[in-house]
């Protein structure tokens, strides 16, 4: 195994050896790191030796093992020194690599100014990886003065020698508007040329916004199948969007055949990547046995820990399942806790249910004044059992003050909506009144 336990060793040996091996070129180099991977010991021998005469080549592919941790231990900066002796020598993606690591502060000092020199070095030797880097700082302002138009030209040469993430930051420049050299605005259609582009040459994020906007329709032809062919090709580079909306599809809304497992392996791999979106569908498959058996237990952990990382409707989901879930499972104190949270993000549903657990005096203490205000929440949003409970709360005079026809009314409004509790109600009054002739009769309610 190849060890640079020692600096000092290994610089000695660096320097103090006569010229032995011919210059290597990348190919080999690389067929070299290959070999020595797969448990080669002359192809690493064959390397050091090309290192140890100050082969620019061979100290880039070393100093590559060494930042990677690859048969040896994880050095940055090894790593860094060595990228600068083959950078001294010209060596475009070595001074590439020695930029990354000036920039970063990894293995050396943090230094973005120096950064810059080293990506300019290299960029106009036409590394385009060196150029995409350069097009980042430039965007951003670090180690240069900020140049949108200075990024764009450097990205477009990247682009152009082929770099797929270079031609997505020109689209995603396009997209939010932060280059938009003719009419000031976002240009969709723009971002769309450009993400194909980025897609064709592998870019998995590029390869997931073609394919949905295809699939779409937005600023695009509307393609579904086509959109899918992209979204397959992002979601099998592990992009998590992709493969969560990939997942959608397998479960049964839209245009794929159906299969639940592969929809479930999908979700799973986009949830453990920590996407919460997919974290949320993963629980809602164990929760209804997509793909997998029902695991309430697996749903309440996926619910919280998309949850916890901010998803709203994932809180919700939680604190329904505490709420109503197994028996084993509930706690109406936590559920109060999430119903509060998905409440705050506009889930008016969660107000409909924390005002039935004020009114019960479930998980939090009594009060009903704090139900009605909850209720009102829901019923604002159309939720039709919310106008019902309002008109219980009525009916008994509980946190207002007793009020037969203003309870009346919204018995109405709720069995408009379609609420059965609140239409027999209704019904009953109407049958009540018919026999009695009491006030209600030249009421008119509608069709229930």
């Amino acid at each position: 195994m190849l060890c640079f336990c020692n600096r000092a060793i290994l610089a000695a040996a660096l320097l103090g050896q006569p010229l032995i091996a011919a210059a290597l070129a990348p190919e080999e180099a690389a067929a070299l790191v290959h070999a020595a991977v797969e448990g080669d010991a002359g192809a690493l021998a064959r390397l050091k030796q090309a290192a140890e005469t100050h082969d620019p080549e061979a100290l880039y592919r070393l100093g590559t093992l060494a930042f990677e941790g690859r048969l040896v231990r994880k050095d940055d900066a090894l790593a860094a020194e060595l990228f600068k002796r083959a950078a001294a020598k010209s060596h475009a993606p070595a001074q590439n690599a020695f930029g990354f690591m000036l920039q970063r502060g990894l293995g050396v000092a943090k230094n973005e100014q120096e950064a810059a020199l080293w990506y300019e070095r290299a960029a106009a030797a036409g590394d385009r990886e060196a150029q995409n880097n350069l097009g980042w700082l430039y965007q951003n302002g670090l180690g240069v003065e900020r140049s949108v138009d200075t990024a764009v030209s450097w990205y477009t040469k990247a682009a152009a020698a082929g770099s797929g993430v270079a031609a997505y930051q020109i689209g995603l420049l396009y997209e939010t508007g932060a280059y938009a050299p003719e009419h000031g605005l976002p240009n969709r259609a723009a971002a769309l040329d450009w993400y194909e582009k980025a897609a064709r040459r592998g870019q998995a994020t590029a390869q997931y916004k073609l394919g949905r906007a295809l699939y779409e329709g937005k600023g695009i032809a509307r393609d579904p199948v086509q959109g899918l062919v992209w979204i397959k090709k992002s979601a099998a580079q592990g992009n998590p969007l992709a493969q969560n909306l990939l997942a959608l599809q397998l479960a049964g809304d839209g245009y794929e055949s159906r299969d639940e497992p592969a929809a479930m392996r999908l979700a799973m791999a986009a949830a453990r990547a920590g996407l919460p979106a997919a974290e949320r569908l993963t629980a809602s498959f164990f929760e209804f046995g997509v793909g997998a058996a029902k695991d309430p237990r697996a749903a309440l952990r996926w619910y919280r820990e998309a949850a916890t990382r901010g998803d709203a409707e994932a809180a919700l989901h939680l604190a329904l399942l505490l709420d109503q879930g197994p028996r084993e499972l509930r706690s109406p104190e936590e559920a109060a806790v999430w119903y509060e949270k998905a409440s705050s993000a506009g889930w008016r549903y969660a107000d409909l249910r924390l005002g039935l657990l004020y009114q019960a005096g479930r998980g939090v203490e009594r009060n009903y004044s704090e139900a009605l205000h909850r209720y009102r929440r829901a019923a604002d949003a159309g939720y039709p059992d919310a106008y019902y409970r309002i008109a219980v709360l009525y009916d008994d005079g509980l946190g207002v003050t007793s009020d037969s026809r203003v309870a009346l009314d919204w018995y109405a409004k709720a069995a408009e909506r379609g609420n059965d509790e609140a239409n027999a109600v209704i019904q009953r009054l109407m049958q009540s009144s018919d026999r009695e002739g009491d006030a209600f009769t030249p009421l008119k309610f509608g069709k229930f």
